[in-house]
């Protein structure tokens, strides 16, 4: 696995204008994202969480440069994103696809599997129009479909499984170097996701391919990334590697090793116990729900602090900055920040 960064995020902020009324004139700020700083390396898949509405999609968009930021820079291999258009624009939708999560709908029901996957191969012109049958079969069986005639079927013969399978069909034919995926298997069944998810792995091995896995389901996460990042109202507070991402009882309990909202995330998943009964804990939180802040981030102070049990002062007032907690696992978390100090000082 590489450790270089394809993909680098730099103080990456989106903010959205909306009316505040059907009627009303008035519009108010929200942000999407704020100040976001990543890195997706190459060969790697970066799994990233965080509950509905923190931004996971809005950076997606981003990064496959369907949108651009309102404020920090977005680099794909050194190219500023937001500089690109024309041709430039058009080379990078080569390299960067995406993966959707509703398999049905991001299909064209009035085209058939070898129009919808031999599209982009026409528009880039990445093999003459002879061979694009050929083509279009050794995409499907390189994504598990290798039945002779499937291409000339539409997208509503198919299962959903066997959809999300064209569905990354279309997204290898350019032969891509990042992959966006936005909850590839949420609306599969237990069994399909198996089976999606060892495609998944299989192909990033072989086809060496870059992956951002956004999911709601974090032992899938856990099971298929190199890194995770977690996201909290348009801010990234933890990034760590495989293995600190640990969903036991114990290490969901420990807030020693991360920050108090992953801890939160951790502690909202059932843990098999010896006696077959699923057990999970609440979070207690030090704020009630009328005090804890709304959907649009604070202007100042660290997103989180409403919710925290350990919230101080210093929490309402500062933005916390990243703090490098072991090798590769950075938590932002005044809580943190403050053990650093006490450690250096002994």
């Amino acid at each position: 696995m590489g450790t270089s960064a394809i993909c680098s995020l730099e103080q990456v902020s989106k903010h959205y204008r909306v009316k505040k009324g059907f009627f009303s004139q008035a519009t108010t700020r929200i942000k999407a994202l704020n100040k976001v700083n990543l890195e997706i390396r190459r060969q790697e898949i970066l799994g990233l969480v965080g509950e509905s509405g923190c931004g996971k999609s809005t950076l997606a968009r981003l990064v496959l440069g369907l949108e651009r930021p309102s404020g920090g820079k977005i680099l794909f291999e050194q190219t500023d994103l937001s500089s690109l258009s024309g041709k430039g624009l058009k080379d990078f939708r080569k390299r960067a696809q995406m993966v959707f999560q509703d398999p049905f709908s991001s299909l064209n029901p009035k085209k058939t599997i070898f129009q919808i996957i031999s599209q982009p191969l026409r528009i880039h012109k990445i093999c003459p129009r002879e061979r694009l049958e050929q083509e279009v079969r050794r995409l499907l069986t390189l994504a598990g479909l290798s039945t002779p005639g499937l291409e000339r079927r539409y997208p509503h013969e198919f299962s959903g499984g066997q959809r999300q399978r064209i569905g990354i069909a279309r997204a290898l034919a350019t032969r891509p170097e990042l992959v966006v995926m936005d909850e590839p298997t949420s609306a599969l069944d237990v069994s399909i996701q198996a089976q999606i998810i060892n495609l998944i792995l299989d192909l990033q091995e072989t086809e060496r391919l870059t992956c951002l896995f956004i999911s709601h389901d974090l032992p899938i996460v856990q099971f298929v990334s190199h890194r995770v990042a977690v996201m909290y109202k348009g801010t990234i507070v933890e990034t760590m590697p495989k293995g600190a991402f640990g969903l036991t009882k114990e290490t969901a309990s420990n807030n020693e090793i991360h920050h108090p909202y992953t801890s939160f995330l951790m502690k909202s998943i059932p843990v098999p116990s010896t006696n077959g009964v699923g057990d999970c804990h609440a979070f207690e939180s030090s704020q009630t729900e009328e005090h804890a802040p709304g959907i649009s981030s604070p202007e100042s102070g660290c997103v989180f602090w409403g919710r925290c049990p350990y919230g101080m002062k210093i929490c309402q007032e500062k933005e916390p900055v990243s703090v490098e907690v072991g090798k590769d696992h950075f938590i932002s978390c005044h809580l943190f920040k403050a053990k650093e100090k006490e450690r250096q000082q002994t």
